[in-house]
């Protein structure tokens, strides 16, 4: 399994189905979230996905600047069911991270995290920047990395 980054427009139709199923399988099927997830900022983000076999099992999206944020942004953060705790979010968001360091000499990255993961994104060097608030129903925090 090898990770791969493609901007949008690099996208095949088959990849880009593969990776809103998975986001539809993780926000809408698990947590129950009902925001319109095709908010059209998917078309200028870059898309970074690992397959195994013909299954996209890991996806998250970078932002640009100016974007979502002033800063940089990764979010639509999931990993199917099936893969979870043997590391792939780490490594997914190494990857991404290194992205961006390699695009954006300020080294800034503001995300929109689920409060019972922050402990896993501060790991990673991010910290809090914001009070709890309620996004979907689901409690998030606004976090920023340099």
């Amino acid at each position: 399994m090898t990770w791969e980054i493609k901007h949008f427009n690099d996208l095949t139709p088959k990849a880009l189905y593969d990776l809103i199923k998975l986001r539809l399988e993780v926000f809408i099927g698990e947590q129950g979230c009902s925001y319109e997830d095709l908010d059209d900022r998917d078309k200028q983000a870059y898309h970074v996905f690992l397959y195994d076999a013909d299954k996209v099992v890991a996806y998250c999206r970078i932002l640009d600047e100016g974007v979502a944020y002033e800063e940089h942004s990764i979010g639509r953060v999931c990993v199917h069911s099936n893969y979870r705790n043997q590391g792939l979010a780490r490594e997914m968001m190494k990857y991404a991270m290194q992205f961006v360091k390699n695009q954006d000499c300020t080294h800034q990255i503001k995300i929109s995290a689920q409060s019972y993961i922050i402990p896993f994104y501060e790991s990673l060097g991010f910290e809090s920047i914001s009070e709890s608030y309620l996004e979907e129903g689901i409690e998030h925090r606004k976090m920023k990395w340099k």
